[in-house]
């Protein structure tokens, strides 16, 4: 399983990160509705409970696209739409159990998908939040793939934000997912929670959505915590908490947080991390 979510992955990054060009033009509908999916991914947030988190997803992506098969929209944002329901519904999967045969297929079918089509349609054509949903895609099943492999990928997808944003992308999205490249990247590889912050912080200012103002504020609360900086750190979670009344997930940060521990190390060892939440908050 390990070798074909391997190959896979590095032959979507080829297709994908191949010399941006932002050609790929979609519709002010179909740039909304890309929006609203990102808006259910944030809304999942507010359900207690991953499995039901899981069901209530799996209504909305059923209502979603149900909603627009009679519509006119392309076949590359339709690819994108679901590409942003596979990976909040990887999310909550992986958070139940993070090596189950179900939490792996969910990535390496979704990925089957964009590498026949990146091979069908040069880069050129592609649209750029059509990429940056592709690139998150990769980005999930680097715990499935070799430590080689992972530096050569996270180095053509560093060359990939650089691009974007060099040539005006504006978007938080875009922002988001280079924020996390800095704050998961080691140090000697050009990771920096100093750029990781500058990212968050223009994902929170630009947005637009409040998938991307949201989860701005969260990632650079956890800046904020390695920084010793509790003021800011509370600053930012509250601001969160404003754009998602009554979540869930910032006081599950929070807890985290109090165990001594960060979200971006929880992604990257929840194992090692549940075993601080526990010696601080005891077994459920």
């Amino acid at each position: 399983m390990k070798k074909i979510i391997a190959r896979a992955a590095l032959l979507a990054l080829a297709c994908v990160f191949a010399a941006p060009c932002f050609c790929g033009e979609w519709t002010e509908h179909e740039k909304s509705l890309f929006d609203e999916s990102l808006q259910i991914r944030l809304e999942t947030r507010k359900i207690d409970g991953h499995k039901a988190a899981l069901d209530w997803l799996g209504k909305k992506r059923e209502e979603f696209f149900s909603s627009i098969e009679n519509e006119s929209v392309g076949q590359e944002a339709l690819l994108a739409f679901e590409n942003n329901f596979a990976l909040e519904r990887y999310h909550f999967l992986w958070e139940i159990d993070d090596k189950s045969k179900e939490t792996n297929d969910c990535v390496l079918s979704q990925y089957k998908k964009v590498v026949a089509w990146n091979a069908a349609h040069p880069e050129s054509e592609r649209n750029p939040l059509y990429s940056l949903s592709a690139y998150e895609l990769v980005n999930a099943a680097m715990p499935l793939m070799k430590y080689s492999q992972k530096i050569s990928i996270g180095l053509e997808e560093k060359k990939f934000f650089d691009a974007m944003i060099k040539q005006g992308f504006q978007s938080g999205f875009l922002h988001l997912n280079a924020g996390l490249w800095y704050a998961f990247a080691p140090a000697f590889g050009g990771g920096s929670d100093a750029k990781a912050a500058e990212c968050f912080a223009k994902a929170a200012k630009i947005g637009p959505t409040d998938y991307e103002k949201f989860f701005g504020f969260v990632y650079l609360s956890q800046i904020d915590w390695k920084k010793g900086d509790a003021a800011a750190w509370e600053k930012n979670l509250q601001a969160a908490d404003s754009l998602l009344p009554q979540n869930v997930y910032t006081n599950f940060v929070r807890r985290v947080n109090k165990a001594g521990a960060d979200i971006f190390e929880y992604a990257d060892d929840k194992g090692k991390v549940l075993k601080k939440m526990e010696k601080q908050y005891g077994k459920k």
